[in-house]
Order: C-alpha cells, then structure tokens, then sequence
C-alpha cells in the first residue's frame, strides 16, 4: 500500500472511530451536480438563469444527463420553487441567516455542516463551505466575509429510505 493510501485509510479511521456523529459531505461526480467547473457555480442571489437552470437540475432528479430528456421530478416548481425565490431575493443571504437564524429550515432542515469534500479542489478552501441536506440533495453555499455568494447543489451520496 503506497503512503498516500495508507493515510487516506489513516484518515478514514480516525474519523470514523472518533465520532459516530461526524458526516461528511461529498460533492458528487459532475453529472450529478449543478456545475462541471467551479467557474460554472450559481451566483447568490439567483438571477433568472441561474434559478432555470437549478430547476431544470431538479426536474431531472439531480441527473444532468437527464436535463432536457427524462422528467423525474415533474413538482420540482412546487416543492423548491419558495426556495429558490428565496435565494433570487435581492437581501443578500449571510453566513448567520443560514447557521443561527435558519432562515432556509423549511426547506432545507438538515444540519449544518463545514465539512465538504470536494476532490476538485488543489488545497482546502480558506473558507469552508457551509451545507445544508434536503434528505434528497445537499445545497453547498460559498462565502465571502460573511454573505453566501455563490451554490452548489450535489445529489446526495447516502442510499435513500424506501417510501412507505
């Protein structure tokens, strides 16, 4: 095993081990992701383009390849459509609306975490994103001195619980 795997498992058992309540978010493959590059990332607040494609995003399941093709998700509108005028409101979103105030909670009522992976990335961020679970995507926002600037939403990772 190669130093750099050995670490890599180091890592993974540490964390595993320590904690049980620590979670990760993993940002997905670029298929199942609202951006390939990070200079394609949705800018907060949405503007009209940016709040059609995060829809299209949605209608396909959270599956580019779908865009366009296959509806999956034919309420998207009706289920985020709050959510997203929410992020094309033109009061900017803060660090604080998102952490203490949770102004986004009835819609996205998960917990708040810090620690994204995202393999894309050279180094880690100097400042780390904050993400929020829905139960079915995670909605990853980037700041700057405090106000969420730009969005990332990513298909979870973690197998969903069968409907009843």
């Amino acid at each position: 095993m190669t130093n750099r795997r050995l670490y890599i498992a180091a890592i993974l058992a540490v964390s595993l081990s320590a904690c049980g309540h620590v979670r990760y978010v993993p940002v997905r493959e670029a298929r199942f992701r609202t951006e390939t590059a990070r200079s394609e990332r949705l800018q907060l607040p949405l503007t009209a383009a940016g709040r059609e494609k995060l829809l299209a995003f949605l209608r396909a399941g959270g599956d580019s390849d779908r865009i366009g093709n296959t509806l999956v998700d034919p309420a998207a509108e009706t289920h985020y459509g709050p959510l997203l005028d929410r992020l094309a409101a033109s009061a900017p979103l803060t660090l604080e609306d998102l952490m203490e105030k949770r102004t986004l909670r009835p819609w996205l009522a998960g917990r708040v975490l810090r620690q994204v992976i995202d393999a894309r990335e050279e180094s880690p961020p100097a400042i780390s994103p904050v993400a929020v679970g829905d139960g079915r995507y995670w909605w990853i926002f980037y700041q700057h001195q405090k106000r969420l600037v730009e969005l990332l939403v990513t298909l979870s990772a973690e197998p969903r619980k069968p409907q009843r």
